[in-house]
């Protein structure tokens, strides 16, 4: 069965030039025909059209035996048979039904189909990312970003207590879903969580020098490929989506993620009020920020609650500050494209554009030695000229 890419409706044998619920132009352009619309996994849940895509798999909904609503998530058959990304797709689902509190997406189920394709079945929810919501309207009010960092820091403290760090923190990954009103955000993607506790299952020990996560959002001992990464890295990640919340605008930036990454080992973040000089932030909010973003793991905040006691007494998070009435989307952000970067330095942080999870590759390896040991060498002639 056919699905039209722009509104995942499914369409007939035949849909002609479009798409007859939304319009689309040759709708037959878009995804491929896709088996799984129309099976029954498991024997229990009946797929009805694919609301998201990737590289690594596909996000459909469905219908369980009693006809209620789930999203289903597979892993592409031809990655299942990978022994380490099929143990990774494992480990998201344990670790995500691990997870209960109000800022996790609940998994109910999981399993194998004959051809090897692995899934795993949660909750379906809607809303936008924190990514959609930054570019619809850019920078937000203090009190909106403040009271969705205090329900991240919620996510993350009952994460980092089961021993999870979650490493790939950003806001395709932060789903912002309106219930009745109420806005809540969920935590997305723990596919490359790292375990620290053997209760949740095979502890993970990192060998030095293997970088997992987005690089437009790693802690500095995220981008040196450290070993011994813990729950603060998370707090360095979330305080980059603050940062980002609040002024729309990344605080390390440049033409390469090698260069935002050698930034943000060598540099300070800048000041909110040097990014927008043209916005007006609260007395206190800077040194927070300071504090989030400290390069030495052991300067930073301990957990994520510590954070938002200090900001909340400082910027109050107000439910009723600049209500968001934006029409839902999908389950999951869709498949994210990276624009081209500029050839040359931007005189000021560019607007936030989406990036793309790296994964531990010999490229990368030789791109951070040769990153760092061009920042060792920049450091030694700028001492030596001093």
């Amino acid at each position: 069965m056919l699905v039209c890419p722009r509104c995942h409706a499914n369409l007939l044998p035949d849909p002609g030039p479009w798409c007859d619920q939304c319009g689309a132009e040759e709708p037959t352009r878009g995804w491929p025909d896709d088996p799984l619309i129309g099976r029954t996994l498991g024997g229990r849940y009946l797929v009805a059209r694919r609301i998201g895509a990737g590289g690594m798999g596909a996000v459909y909904r469905a219908t369980d035996p009693d006809g209620f609503p789930v999203a289903v998530k597979t892993l592409h058959a031809h990655l299942s048979d990978s022994p380490e990304m099929a143990r990774r797709f494992r480990r998201e689902a344990r670790v995500a039904g691990h997870l209960r509190g109000p800022h996790a997406v609940g998994v109910y189920d999981s399993g194998e189909l004959l051809d090897g394709t692995l899934f795993f079945v949660m909750e379906l929810v809607s809303g936008e990312s924190l990514s959609q919501r930054l570019a619809r309207r850019g920078a937000l009010p203090a009190g909106e970003a403040v009271a969705l960092f205090g329900q991240l820091a919620g996510a993350l403290d009952e994460a980092h207590a089961l021993g999870l760090v979650h490493r790939d923190l950003k806001p395709e990954n932060l789903l912002i879903v309106n219930d009745g009103g109420v806005e809540t955000l969920k935590v997305l993607d723990f596919g490359i969580v790292k375990v620290l506790d053997a209760r949740i299952g095979t502890v993970g020990h990192t060998a030095d020098g293997a970088v997992f996560g987005t690089p437009e959002f790693m802690s500095p001992e995220q981008a040196r490929g450290a070993a011994d990464v813990d729950g603060r890295s998370d707090v360095y990640s979330a305080g980059l989506c603050l940062f980002l919340m609040l002024t729309g605008r990344m605080a390390f930036f440049g033409t390469s993620p090698q260069e935002v990454m050698l930034r943000r080992l060598i540099a300070d973040p800048p000041r909110l009020v040097d990014v927008r000089p043209d916005l007006v932030f609260p007395m206190g909010l800077e040194a927070v920020m300071e504090r989030l973003l400290a390069r030495n793991p052991d300067d930073r905040y301990a957990t994520m609650g510590e954070a938002r006691r200090d900001l909340e007494a400082i910027v109050p998070p107000a439910p009723g500050d600049a209500p968001d009435t934006a029409p839902v989307g999908s389950v999951v952000p869709p498949p994210v494209v990276v624009s081209p970067v500029a050839p040359t330095l931007p005189a000021e942080p560019p607007p936030y554009v989406p990036a793309t999870t790296a994964r531990p590759t010999r490229a990368w390896r030789l791109g951070l030695l040769a990153v760092g040991f061009l920042g060792v060498m920049s450091l030694v002639a700028w001492l030596l000229s001093s």
